[in-house]
């Protein structure tokens, strides 16, 4: 991938998730009303988040009548690939092993999420 993807600030992660969520282009009407169930977005603030998603190249867009759709250009695995590299880049001196250990000791995994992980583990070893 040529393009820079940098960090979302949370609103915009939050628009990105109910995008990244929808098989096909969404209305911005629906996106709000999605949003809405969590708290209430003020449509212009949101109009604005979408339109600067646009711009870097996150979304696409498309007016039908009175509708405007948007599409992912980035999907959510290629953002969380990119961000969680500089995660560990920046943190944990790009060891993995670090970071795994890092969440073990702050007792952050529950030991149904460490069993997963272990399953995860072993499908990938076990290729």
């Amino acid at each position: 991938m040529n393009k820079k993807i940098d960090r979302l600030p949370d609103a915009e992660i939050e628009v990105m998730k109910v995008i990244w969520n929808n098989e096909t282009p969404i209305a911005t009407v629906k996106i709000k009303e999605i949003l809405d169930n969590k708290r209430i977005w003020n449509l212009s603030a949101l109009q604005t988040i979408l339109s600067r998603l646009v711009k870097r190249g996150f979304l696409s867009t498309e007016k039908q009548g009175k509708n405007r759709y948007y599409n992912f250009l980035i999907s959510e695995d290629e953002y969380l690939s990119v961000i969680n590299k500089s995660f560990l880049e920046r943190l944990n001196d790009n060891s993995i092993k670090k970071f795994v250990l890092s969440l073990c000791n702050s007792n952050s995994i529950s030991e149904e999420e460490l069993i997963e992980i272990k399953k995860i583990i072993e499908d990938k070893v076990g290729k």
